[in-house]
């Protein structure tokens, strides 16, 4: 995250420059008043008046133009971060959700935009005007000590506020953060299984589900408020009061003959400009503090994966090494010991019962989850370490339930990436799904709607198994490939098993269906995340259906 921040830094830098003479200009006013009162009231001199009031509008138009300049700056700061981070945060997020550890972070996007509106905005201002307050103050101090004290004595007062209601409100709207991501969540589930809702009749049961999460947020949001409310209003009044007491110490002083008329004013003027970053700060304190999470939860998430050590990989002959490998999530002990080894156009079936472990096997094989202890390795190189962008176009998987993206047909056989006709053709007739993909209205060039609704579960299936087979892949994970296909379907998957020896390919696939099992090389028995057997198809078959 730093380096991002570094690419930026000469924005930041200049934006800096300029406020040095931003706040410096901003003492134009105070001094304009202190020089009408010394120099022209006591020598009634409009020739005097005239030169100072022209240089003081001219020190105001380029006050206003170093402002413009600033805030330009930092917009264009905040827009190259955003260009920077935007990809690799998604990026970033997608591999998480993937990992068997997961942070289940999915706000990243949101993440950014409110650092890039943050950085933006107004509300960073008061961070590159902070510093002037100590000069303010020295300022009003060489005026007179007791104005320079009193001026410090309500800086201090009104800081403490602030920090006063950040200490009170924290917990209560990092609460209020929880549930509004749980109700976001809730929603998001909500709009994606709708029909089934309906079906069962449980709208009403979500739509009360999202507002007993909502309700919990805003009690939280109303408490914290509230205190931000009396803080607030008496940090409002309490900013009045110190111009009133400025003001008598000012006349108190006048009135002892120990300083000018003009003091009175240009003291609380100074003043003002001394407090303002401090009341721009705390008015600006939330935006600042979630600012500051975003920034927290983006390092976190880019952090893991400047950890990850990634090798390209050039070619792959798909000798697959499965080496005592064990995976726990959480406290459980998913996997134990597992160990086999496939060559090139070898096929396993992978079979047990539900919850044995089968998914998160295949999981690591294809580099999403790292095993806790052994290494699954890939023509003897651990497939973890990888790079996934180049290890991808050698894969091919077909997970149970089959998302694709919305676009045409081809697009998804093509993993949304560059369209080769030729290859998509090639893949989907290997996947028996060319004749299918022909009676569509557009063919190819089918729009199939968000998520594939516009096509049955079983012509979902058939697309999907086409994009696992895209590029001639070297090592294909089937996850239950029969599950929507009927009888055509599951004849034009066992041709495609058959392509898939012809072309060297090693075959993964989780089925339980004789079938398919005679289609394959060998069998892995899986039981409670165990390995229970593993050999050859004729003789693990056998026994199986022994047992049965």
């Amino acid at each position: 995250m730093i380096n991002f921040l570094r690419s930026c830094i000469k924005y930041f830098v200049f934006a800096g420059f300029f406020s040095l003479f931003i706040n410096t200009l901003r003492l134009t006013f105070s001094l304009y008043m202190l020089s009408v009162y010394d120099k022209v009231l006591s020598s009634g001199s409009l020739s005097t008046l005239s030169i100072i009031t022209v240089i003081a509008i001219l020190a105001l138009v380029v006050t206003g133009c170093l402002e413009f300049c600033r805030s330009t700056l930092l917009i264009r700061a905040a827009i190259k971060m955003d260009e920077l981070l935007s990809p690799r945060v998604l990026k970033d997020m997608l591999q998480d959700m993937c990992r068997a550890d997961s942070m289940k972070y999915t706000s990243g996007l949101k993440d950014i935009n409110t650092l890039r509106n943050y950085l933006g905005g107004s509300s960073i201002f008061a961070f590159f005007d902070v510093p002037w307050i100590f000069i303010y103050l020295g300022i009003i101090f060489l005026i007179h000590p007791v104005l320079g004290m009193t001026a410090t004595g309500g800086a201090i007062m009104i800081l403490t506020l602030g920090l006063l209601q950040n200490l009170l409100t924290k917990k209560d709207l990092a609460v209020a953060a929880s549930f509004n991501n749980q109700g976001r969540q809730w929603v998001s589930t909500s709009f994606r299984t709708a029909r089934e809702l309906q079906s069962m009749g449980m709208i009403d049961a979500a739509a009360k589900g999202f507002c007993r999460i909502h309700d919990r947020e805003i009690k939280f949001k109303d408490k914290a408020g509230n205190i931000n409310h009396i803080l607030g209003a008496f940090g409002q009044s309490f900013g009045v009061l110190m111009q009133v007491i400025i003001f008598g110490a000012g006349a108190a002083l006048v009135v002892a003959h120990k300083a000018d008329p003009g003091v009175i004013i240009a003291a609380s003027i100074i003043m003002g400009q001394a407090l303002s970053p401090v009341n721009q700060g705390i008015a600006a304190w939330k935006q600042t503090s979630d600012a500051r999470n975003a920034y927290d939860n983006l390092k976190k998430l880019l952090k893991t994966s400047e950890n990850k050590i990634s090798l390209a990989l050039e070619t792959l002959d798909g000798n697959l090494k499965v080496d005592n490998i064990s995976l726990d999530i959480g406290d459980a002990r998913v996997l134990k010991s597992i160990d086999f080894s496939l060559k090139p156009g070898e096929i396993m079936g992978l079979v047990g019962p539900n919850g044995a472990g089968k998914t998160s096997l295949c999981r690591m094989i294809l580099g999403m989850w790292a095993p806790s202890l052994g290494e699954v390795k890939l023509d003897g190189l651990d497939v973890f370490q990888l790079d996934n962008d180049s290890l991808g176009r050698f894969f091919g998987y077909l997970p149970q339930n089959v998302e694709l993206f919305s676009g045409t047909v081809k697009e998804n056989i093509a993993r949304m990436g560059e369209v080769d006709d030729m290859k998509i053709v090639e893949a989907a007739k290997k996947a028996g799904a060319h004749e299918i993909i022909l009676r569509f209205p557009q063919g190819y060039d089918t729009d199939i709607g968000e998520a594939g609704q516009s096509l049955s579960g079983g012509q979902r299936q058939r697309v999907g198994l086409a994009r696992a087979l895209y590029g001639n892949p070297k090592l294909v994970i089937l996850d239950e490939p029969d599950s929507n296909l009927d009888e055509a379907g599951e004849q034009a998957l066992m041709r495609a098993l058959r392509e898939l020896k012809a072309m060297g390919a090693t075959t993964i696939m989780i089925t339980h269906k004789p079938a398919l099992l005679s289609t394959v090389d060998k069998i892995l028995v899986l039981e409670n995340g165990e390995m229970v057997r593993f050999g050859d198809r004729n003789k693990i078959f056998g026994q199986m259906m022994q047992q049965k």
